[in-house]
């Protein structure tokens, strides 16, 4: 994922820990994005949620930029629930701004 993109992340990190259900989010994601062992590596080898969410958005983080997984993501967000779509709208916005500042 490029570092824009990651940086959008990162900045709204501790809410999408906090706050985002990983098991739903895998559910909505396209598929391809992520592989049957990443799933199994998200879901089985943390005990808890924030640290199923920390493994999900480090494994999108170090994926290919061909593949969107910014994109995907943000995407699969949208789709979850109403509380996931508003972390999808934030981080698009913060995306937006930060693309629109490395432009000047």
């Amino acid at each position: 994922m490029d570092e824009l993109k990651q940086t959008a992340i990162e900045d709204h990190y501790a809410d999408l820990i906090k706050s985002m259900n990983p098991q739903l989010v895998m559910d909505n994601l396209r598929a391809g994005l992520l592989s049957s062992a990443e799933k199994e590596t998200v879901e089985e080898s943390h005990s808890t949620r924030r640290d199923r969410n920390r493994e999900l958005i480090s494994i999108l983080f170090r994926k290919r930029e061909d593949l969107k997984p910014f994109e995907g993501f943000v995407q699969a967000l949208q789709k979850t629930d109403a509380n996931h779509e508003i972390m999808a709208k934030v981080i698009l916005k913060t995306y937006v701004c930060l693309d629109v500042r490395s432009r000047r």
